[in-house]
């Protein structure tokens, strides 16, 4: 199916008119908006509209890369009981980290809060947060014993 992109998406950019598989068009680009199907006159009408939308989705970049800063110079803290070992009873989650964010006046979804390796220790650990618009950072969360 061919779309035309609305907003940046991966390797796609805001304007681009792609061929991409039917499923991944009707199930996910076009609900979330992100695309919508390329017939010639919603081409010939998006072209005077184009400029507009990639000049809105630099700004939603320019947020989202102002966002990633404040949120690479953050350091969480959370403090968690801890067995004799040091080992936490259970791993730090994403909307744990959600919520110290918010304490902080981030507003992140845990969905986009990524671990690789489940946090069950105290010490520091940095994890990647995605902002959106493709832009990712890293931020650091330390644990401490209760």
């Amino acid at each position: 199916m061919k779309v035309i992109f609305l907003e940046n998406l991966n390797e796609f950019k805001v304007g681009d008119i792609k061929n991409v598989p039917d499923g991944y068009a009707r199930n996910f680009l076009i609900p979330r908006g992100i695309a919508e199907i390329a017939t010639e006159s919603k081409i010939k009408e998006l072209e005077t509209k184009i400029e507009k939308i990639k000049k809105d989705e630099e700004q939603r970049v320019s947020e989202a890369n102002k966002l990633a800063e404040r949120i690479s110079g953050l350091k969480i803290t959370l403090t968690e009981e801890v067995n004799e070992e040091g080992h936490l009873y259970g791993a730090i989650t994403a909307k744990e980290i959600s919520e110290a964010l918010s304490k902080n006046g981030i507003e992140i979804e845990p969905a986009n809060i990524i671990i690789e390796e489940p946090i069950k220790e105290l010490g520091e650990s940095e994890i990647v947060v995605k902002v959106g618009h493709g832009v990712e950072s890293t931020l650091k969360i330390s644990v401490k014993r209760k």
